[in-house]
C-alpha cells in the first residue's frame, strides 16, 4: 500500500462504533509509525477532512458535510434519480433506492421511502456488501472481467456462500444470467423480512454506475409480480442512465 492509499484508508477506520480515533490507534491499524500517522492527520486536517475531537483524538471534518451538500445540489445522477423515483413511486407499491458502489461496497445515495413500517439496513451512506442483495448483484453483473476475477480471487468463500458460484466458470455463468434477465432479485439476503429487485444504471459510455432498487416485505411480493415490477424498474433505470 503506497502512502496516499494508506492515508485515504484512515477514512475506512471510522464507523458506527468508532467515531473518534487517536494517532496511536490509526498507526496501529495502518501498520505505520505514530509520526507518520500524525503527518497524515495534519494533511487531512488542513483540507478540513479530519478535525480534532471534542474530547480526544480525531474525527471526520466539516469539509465532508460541505462535499455532501455539493453532491446533493449538483450531482446529475441524484437529480435524474429523484425525478424518476418521484414518478415511479406513484406506480409501484414499495420503497425505492438508488445505490452506487466502490470497492466491495454498495452505498444508498438516495431514497423514496413512503412506507416507514418497512425497516432496512440500507440507510443513506451506509456501506453494504456488494456480494449480497439485489442492489449489489445488479451492479456486480456488469463489472468488467478483470474486476470480477480480482473479486473471485480475494473472496471465493464469500462468493460461494452468497450462491454466486463455486469457481470462476460458475461465477461468470450466474452473472451472465442476471445480465440477460436485465435485473436481479433477492429475498432475505440483507434484511431477513425484505425482498429487493434492482436494475442497473449506466453512464453514457455504458459503464455501470449503480442500481435502482425497490424494497418490499417479502411476504407482500408474489413471485409472478417480480418480472412485472422489474420491467418498470428497468425503464426507470434507463431514464436515469446517461
Amino acid at each position: 500500500m503506497d502512502s496516499l492509499a494508506r492515508m485515504l484508508a484512515i477514512f475506512d477506520l471510522f464507523d458506527g462504533d468508532r467515531t473518534a480515533l487517536t494517532a496511536e490507534e490509526i498507526a496501529a491499524e495502518l501498520n505505520c509509525s505514530v509520526p507518520t500517522a500524525y503527518r497524515y492527520l495534519k494533511t487531512l486536517s488542513t483540507a478540513g477532512l479530519i478535525a480534532p475531537d471534542i474530547q480526544r483524538g480525531f474525527t471526520l471534518g466539516s469539509r465532508i458535510i460541505q462535499l455532501d451538500r455539493q453532491i446533493r445540489l449538483n450531482d446529475p445522477l441524484l437529480h435524474r434519480a429523484g425525478d424518476v423515483m418521484d414518478d415511479l413511486i406513484t406506480r409501484v407499491k414499495g420503497n425505492l433506492m438508488v445505490c452506487a458502489y466502490y470497492g466491495k461496497n454498495v452505498v444508498c445515495i438516495a431514497q423514496a421511502w413512503p412506507d416507514r413500517t418497512v425497516l432496512t439496513s440500507y440507510d443513506r451512506g451506509r456501506p453494504m456488501p456488494l456480494l449480497r442483495g439485489a442492489a449489489g448483484k445488479a451492479i456486480l453483473a456488469h463489472l468488467p472481467d478483470h474486476r470480477l476475477r480480482s473479486l473471485m480471487l480475494a473472496n471465493a468463500a464469500e462468493i460461494a456462500a452468497a450462491g454466486l458460484g463455486n469457481d470462476w466458470a460458475s461465477f461468470r455463468k450466474t452473472l451472465k444470467a442476471i445480465r440477460q434477465q436485465g435485473y436481479s432479485y433477492s429475498a432475505g439476503e440483507v434484511d431477513s423480512r425484505n425482498a429487493g429487485i434492482a436494475a442497473p444504471i449506466f453512464n453514457s459510455e455504458k459503464r455501470i454506475l449503480g442500481s435502482l432498487v425497490i424494497v418490499v416485505p417479502a411476504a407482500d411480493l408474489p413471485q409472478d409480480q417480480v418480472p412485472v415490477i422489474a420491467a418498470q424498474l428497468i425503464e426507470g433505470a434507463k431514464a436515469i442512465s446517461g
